[in-house]
């Protein structure tokens, strides 16, 4: 009792001074009582505080909560607030957090080139040393999101939250879809352009949730093949059924061809059986997700070789291909430390009119996560970068390998599955540039790190507990949250 009130008393100091630093909204007392609640609640549940972490994430809800609700800043109180919790934890439980020491470098190394860029090559330092405080923060994010998998089930709850938060926003689209208006300002969590009539997700961008739904189809449809009863099917045949409406309402062409990538890693991973039964769930759930989808977007998605072809490509197409075209004079003129850290927008007007490319009102982006990576921080910047992706690849594929000589095919396939989705992101983050890194960061730690968790979290064998095919194959989705308990060596 002792230690939850001292976790109460941490939380409010915490809550207290996020909002003293960050927000002068201190008469709202009623955010700190939910914030010491919460507090209390993931002292006995820690678990669902990296639950909480996720769903905020990829929903945007400090952002949307501020907008739509006049609330105080979420997103300051979640750092300072998992930090408590971690130190208590330990303080009291003995509960080591895990410490990734290879993202912890990796890390270490992008911001050392940023910094690095901002005194060597940028035009505007005050740019690039504002890319390098955001980028620390969500570093931060993902190493304290990282903290957390040193807890059993870890990874399971990652992905649950990650996929049925998304789905849920989906299904607050199809609602809209179907006719009917969402309470207040609920709308904010699933918005549809006003002029196109895309489905923009949480953030008011279609690209961009369209790639967060492509990694989150993979996860769910792993689910589904491994689900043993009714209740699961019927739970992850309407989150794959969602995910596929919002990804179809996005009209994004490259989340589409993202997914082909995903779902072509995730479909070669799996048995004769599981095939047979992925086409058939594929094909039903598209089915019923385009019944609602208009023929607008399909009209749209109809044109995906417009992306690889310049015959007769549109708005959206040239813009990119304008872009890249910078990217590559900028290339050849800066091509070892590059312009700095957000410092390519600065340069796009002037390039683009010299070489009579379309023209823009504002600075433009590059609309590739890499060729912004080798414009802004050169080719070291680039190859240090894809190291990071290529240590992402090997501990995806060590853990999945882990889990085999385990006999736990059913991580097997999730880990599989959390490959097969990152790697549609990935696929999808070159058509854009790098607006909402956080979710991001912290998927690629989780990849590099995932064969250390996989061997810090794995149950050891016990006669009658562990079947054919994997431990506790047919706990719910509710108690994954709910798991605190610590692998003990």
């Amino acid at each position: 009792m002792r230690e939850r009130f001292m976790l109460l008393g941490l939380g409010v100091l915490a809550a207290g001074a996020a909002l003293a630093i960050g927000d002068s909204s201190l008469d709202k007392l009623l955010a700190l009582v939910l914030f010491g609640g919460l507090c209390a609640l993931t002292l006995r549940y820690p678990l669902v505080a990296l639950s909480l972490l996720i769903v905020m994430t990829v929903s945007n809800l400090s952002s949307n909560l501020i907008l739509g609700f006049g609330a105080p800043s979420v997103a300051k109180l979640a750092a300072p607030g998992m930090m408590a919790l971690l130190i208590v934890r330990l303080m009291f439980w003995g509960d080591r957090p895990y410490v990734g020491w290879l993202s912890l470098w990796f890390f270490c190394g992008l911001l050392g080139l940023k910094l690095f860029g901002a005194t060597y090559a940028a035009d505007d330092w005050s740019k690039t040393l504002k890319d390098c405080s955001d980028f620390l923060k969500d570093a931060i994010v993902a190493l304290l999101a990282l903290a957390f998998l040193n807890y059993r089930n870890g990874f399971q709850v990652v992905v649950a939250s990650a996929a049925l938060t998304v789905a849920f926003i989906c299904g607050l689209g199809l609602i809209q879809v179907l006719g009917v208006d969402l309470p207040g300002a609920f709308w904010l969590f699933a918005r549809f352009g006003e002029y196109n009539g895309r489905f923009a997700g949480p953030i008011e961008d279609e690209n961009f949730f369209a790639v967060v739904v492509v990694f989150c189809i993979p996860l769910a449809l792993a689910q589904l093949l491994e689900a043993r009863n009714t209740r699961g099917v019927t739970l992850w045949g309407l989150t794959c059924a969602l995910l596929f409406f919002g990804l179809l309402a996005t009209q994004s062409r490259g989340g589409i061809l993202s997914l082909c990538v995903g779902l072509c890693v995730l479909f070669a991973q799996l048995s004769r059986g599981q095939k047979v039964g992925a086409v058939v769930a594929s094909i039903l759930v598209v089915i019923a997700a385009s019944f609602f989808i208009g023929d607008e977007a399909f009209e749209r998605l109809a044109t995906l070789g417009s992306l690889v072809s310049e015959e007769g490509v549109d708005k959206s197409t040239e813009g990119r291909l304008a872009s890249w075209t910078v990217a590559a004079e900028i290339f050849r003129s800066y091509p070892w430390m590059g312009v700095g850290a957000g410092n390519f927008n600065l340069l796009y007007q002037d390039i683009a009119l010299e070489k009579g490319l379309i023209f823009r009102g504002e600075g433009r982006s590059t609309h590739s996560l890499y060729l912004e990576v080798l414009t802004e921080q050169g080719l070291i910047g680039l190859m240090f970068f894809l190291g990071f992706l290529a240590a992402a690849a090997r501990g995806v594929w060590r853990a999945n390998r882990i889990a085999h000589a385990a006999g736990d095919r059913r991580l097997a396939l999730q880990m599989a599955a959390f490959g097969a989705g990152l790697l549609g992101y990935l696929t999808g983050m070159a058509f854009l540039h790098d607006a909402y890194p956080r979710f991001l960061w912290i998927v690629l730690v989780m990849a590099i790190e995932a064969d250390g968790v996989v061997l810090a979290t794995l149950p050891p064998p016990k006669e009658g507990d562990m079947s054919e095919e994997g431990e506790d194959e047919t706990a719910p989705v509710p108690s994954l949250l709910l798991t605190g308990d610590m692998r003990v060596s």
